[in-house]
């Protein structure tokens, strides 16, 4: 049987290899972001033409040979299913998509459970962290409730304390670091054991000073802190060797455009041992001391999982500097085009270093759900209206292959938004 499984293990590989030629190939004929076109690099995706699309904080978009990836991978595994699910024929390939993970995010693979999404990593974390009476968990309004409602979950079974305190998101557009570093020192009490926060929170988004957050966080006593990734890995640097957090979870099918249903789950090595796993199977002896027993699940869909390496090669080609290049003009445009509008109210920071490529924008007596029943009914915009913490905005997060035409029609049209 093992002589078969290597023979049959041997020919499976040789089909994957066929994939990633194919990939590579196409890869290699993708415009340069720096010099290339951009409208070619849009020609790359499998967007209806008819729709704009802003919303990439939601849901990203899969580049079409990532695509086509991941259905060479599908087919290539109901070719013979016993193989390519619960034998050793992906085993390898799987590590080397785990290695390209912790690559991105500068971690160890060790470290690095993948999951399903943002929330499942924090909710392994509220089932598992050894929280009782007394102890406290903390986070802001700007948290995603993917992050946060597991914590109150849990609290009603463990018994320990939630707490949430308001951000001052209003005054958003004047806040500096200190500022951001300030209301969290305010809010951090002798019992918080274990913080919570964004490094770009969905709303404004606001780009966290997470080392410094992080440091602060320490020395008032805190011993974990969670980090959600979910509108930060895919578009700015992340390296986890330096931001001194202890668990970072993220979405790859964001900004990463990555199959959706994949997650990335960063556990520090000294800390793994804290937290029990949410579910187990066979595997827990056998990854021990590792990330994985985090995502001991048994039977998942592996061509997903493939595809997450070809979607990290693909933004990689592209290049992180160029990128984020690329991302600031478009939010500097934006914002000059909203201040020259008239009738639009920034309501995101206003310095590019606690930005994103994610902003709020008010439209002046015009309820957020309106802008938007108008813009997508009539014109195929996607974005997300947000009517929250006083907050009635209309949230645009744009990707590279957005352009300034786009950006202009946008503009044009929400002169002819009806009045409410």
């Amino acid at each position: 049987m093992k002589q078969l499984a290597s023979l049959t293990g041997a020919a499976s590989l040789g089909t994957l290899s066929a994939v990633d030629q194919a990939f590579a190939a196409e890869l290699s004929g993708l415009p340069d972001l720096v010099t290339g076109s951009l409208a070619s690099l849009r020609d790359r995706y499998l967007l209806d033409p008819d729709v704009t699309y802003f919303n990439h904080g939601s849901i990203g978009t899969t580049p079409r040979i990532v695509h086509e990836a991941r259905a060479a991978y599908l087919r290539t595994c109901e070719t013979n299913p016993w193989l390519y699910m619960w034998g050793d024929a992906w085993e390898e390939p799987l590590e080397q998509v785990r290695q390209k993970a912790a690559g991105l995010l500068r971690c160890e693979a060790t470290e690095l459970a993948l999951t399903h999404n943002t929330t499942e990593g924090f909710n392994t974390l509220a089932a598992g962290l050894d929280l009782g009476p007394g102890d406290e968990v903390l986070f802001s309004s700007l948290n995603h409730p993917g992050a946060s409602i597991c914590w109150n979950h849990y609290a009603e079974i463990k018994g320990f304390q939630v707490r949430r305190f308001d951000f001052p998101v209003l005054e958003m557009p004047r806040l500096t670091a200190a500022d951001v570093l300030d209301a969290y020192d305010r809010a951090i009490a002798p019992r918080t054991r274990v913080l919570v926060f964004p490094h770009i929170d969905n709303i404004v988004g606001l780009r966290y000073p997470v080392k410094e957050l992080a440091a602060l966080a320490r020395s008032r006593g805190v011993e974990l802190i969670a980090v959600d990734g979910a509108q930060s890995v895919g578009m700015i640097d992340v390296n986890l060797n330096e931001l001194g957090v202890d668990a970072y979870c993220a979405s790859p099918h964001k900004w990463l455009q990555a199959p959706k249903g994949l997650g990335l789950m960063y556990v520090r090595e000294d800390v793994q041992r804290q937290i029990r796993p949410m579910w187990v199977t066979w595997g827990q002896e056998r990854w021990k001391g590792s990330a994985r027993m985090f995502e001991d699940y048994g039977t998942r869909n592996l061509p997903e999982v493939l595809t997450l390496g070809d979607a990290i090669d693909f933004q990689e080609s592209l290049g992180a500097p160029a990128k984020e290049r690329r991302y600031r003009e478009l939010w500097e445009l934006f914002r000059a085009a909203g201040e020259s509008s008239g009738t639009v109210i920034w309501r995101s920071p206003t310095d590019w270093s606690l930005s994103a490529s994610l902003y709020a924008l008010e439209i002046e007596d015009i309820p957020s759900q309106a802008v938007f029943e108008h813009m997508y009914g009539l014109h195929k915009f996607v974005f997300r209206p947000f009517r929250t913490q006083g907050l009635n905005t209309v949230r645009i997060s744009l990707n590279i292959t957005n352009t300034e035409a786009e950006i202009a029609r946008f503009f044009e049209l929400l002169k002819d938004v009806p009045q409410h």
